[in-house]
């Protein structure tokens, strides 16, 4: 997911001609970069609560991207495996 979003994150700064607007780009950018503390955060310690929160952010830049218009299928493609997480699992 690591990558997911760092390559998210360029793929947005690159791109120039586009009809989606720069805070579309800017709000992508900033829930990437929550998604990537949040993933660190459970990398280092991975419980249930940690698990949620990264959960969250990864739904949350899901969500933001579904409301660009070029990024919107990454949401059909990926949300599934977020929203089937299981976080249960590290408690």
């Amino acid at each position: 997911m690591l990558i997911f979003a760092g390559a998210f994150a360029v793929s947005c700064e690159e791109e120039e001609t586009s009809s989606v607007s720069d805070d579309c780009y800017d709000d992508l950018i900033e829930l990437s970069d929550i998604l990537v503390a949040r993933s660190n955060t459970f990398s280092n310690n991975p419980t249930s609560s940690n698990c949620s929160s990264l959960r969250t952010a990864a739904l949350n830049l899901l969500d933001a991207a579904q409301d660009c218009d070029e990024y919107g299928y990454l949401y059909e493609e990926t949300a599934q495996y977020w929203i089937d997480l299981d976080c249960s699992d590290f408690d």
